[in-house]
Formats: structure tokens, sequence, C-alpha cells
């Protein structure tokens, strides 16, 4: 990494401003006329490995959420360092909502083992652990394999608290496996306004909408960030929509990020 690149990764003020900088031809027009999401936007930047498109998506959620009065928390699967899950929390505040409680699900250690249905990514994966037996299709012990490994959850916890002064009493982290996480946290979660799953891959993917989809509300948002880029991840958001006999009307934030409505579906 050249020392230009190191100075504004440490400096978080330089390196918002390369970010908006270098991708603000990706943003439409009409949404830097709105200060309070390029303000948060600016905020969370250094925190978050996402385009600034969806960003502004996720903050317009927000806002029409609480616009209409939708009842239900904000949960988060694959936090990484917190950046997307502050930018819900700052709008919420900033656009009236209720005092929601926000659901950060990860592992903290990074992604786990793809399996046979990540067709895109399992030869390589492969490859570069030759001595890795996979469980089958699915995987039912997860590990860790050095990819996407972000911040700890204190520190991920300090940034939402500390420099951007969210409540720690409305943060709940779910630590672990999605697979381990996800069975154990009925009693804490109950309607859910915007669920965002960021979990890469198929298993990840697939397990978040069968633990969680059917609690959100009507007309909440459900935001799947990886749906047009890992095959797993769109394999198992279609065939949980077509064992539900739904059809969900996608809008893209970008080449990658689908959301919708719940009410579309039906």
């Amino acid at each position: 990494m050249s020392p230009l690149k190191t100075f504004m990764k440490k400096s978080l003020t330089v390196h918002s401003i390369y970010r908006l900088v270098r991708d603000a031809r990706d943003v439409p027009t009409r949404k830097w006329l709105q200060p309070e999401q390029v303000s948060t936007v600016f905020k969370v930047l250094p925190k978050t490995m996402l385009p600034m498109p969806r960003l502004f998506d996720a903050f317009e959620a927000i806002t029409a959420i609480n616009q209409e009065g939708l009842e239900g928390d904000i949960v988060e699967c694959g936090v990484w360092n917190g950046g997307c899950v502050g930018l819900m929390a700052i709008a919420n505040s900033k656009t009236g909502g209720p005092r929601r409680k926000f659901h950060l699900f990860d592992s903290f250690e990074g992604l786990p083992q793809p399996s046979q249905h990540d067709i895109d990514v399992i030869s390589d994966f492969k490859l570069r652990h030759p001595g890795v037996v996979l469980d089958g299709e699915s995987q039912t012990n997860p590990f860790a394999i050095g990819a996407c490994v972000g911040d700890s959850q204190p520190a991920v916890e300090e940034f939402l608290v500390e420099r951007l002064r969210i409540s720690g009493d409305d943060l709940i982290f779910h630590k672990g496996w999605f697979q381990d996480t996800m069975p154990n946290c009925g009693s804490s979660i109950g309607k859910i306004a915007v669920l965002r799953i960021d979990g890469d891959w198929y298993d990840s993917t697939r397990v978040c909408l069968e633990g969680l989809f059917d609690k959100v509300v009507r007309n909440g948002f459900v935001i799947i960030d990886d749906y047009g880029k890992f095959s797993g991840c769109r394999k198992a958001t279609d065939e949980y929509f077509r064992r539900k006999n739904i059809q969900p009307k996608f809008d893209w934030s970008d080449a990658i990020c689908v959301f919708f409505r719940k009410q579309q579906c039906y």
C-alpha cells in the first residue's frame, strides 16, 4: 500500500473526502441535494466497504419507514466495521423515527467457508485450502477463512457509541456464525422494519432469510447486498422465495445490491 493510501486509511476525515470524490459520479444528482444524507454518509465512509449508492438507499429506507410510521427494529446481518448500521441509526434519529433496537449479526472473524452452492468461488477456495474437507452442499461447522475480517466487536461498538453517539442501550450484538446465532434470537427480535443481509455465501443468506424474513413487517424493507455478485447468495434468495410462492419486485442500488418492500411480494 502506498504511503498516501496508508495516510488516508488512518485519517477518517481524509479517507471520507477521498471516497466522496472518487465515487461521486455513481450517486444521482438529486441525492447530493439532501444535506442530512450527505453528512451522514460522510461520517461512516471510513467504516464501510459499501459503495455510496447503497448507503444513500439505506438512508432513504429508514426515512420511508419513519414517514410511514412503521414499527420494528433494524437488523443487519454482516456488520464488518459498523458503517452501514451506524448510518441507519443516525438516519433513524435525523428523520424523526421512534427509538428502535439495532441488531448486529456478525462473526467478527470474517467470512466462513463457502459451500458447493457457491459455484463461482468454490474452486478458488479449494485451491487456496487444499487440505480442507467441506461438509457437502451446506456447511454445518463454519470456520473463519481469513476473508473480509473487520474490526472486533468492542471496536465496532466504540465507533458506534463514541464517534457516532448512538446509545449503547439500542445496540444488540449477536456475535457468532449466523447458523448458531439465528436460532437463538427469537426472544430478542420481534418486528423488523429493515432487514439487511450481507453474508456473501449461500448458507449465510439462506439462514438469515429463514430466520428473519417472517418477522419483517408489511411495507418493511429487505436489502440483499450480494444478490448480483455471488451465485450462492442469488440461489439461496431465489430458492427461498420460490418455496414461499413469493415474487419480490427488486430495485437495484447498483449492479450488485437489491432491495424490496415486503408488501410488493404478495
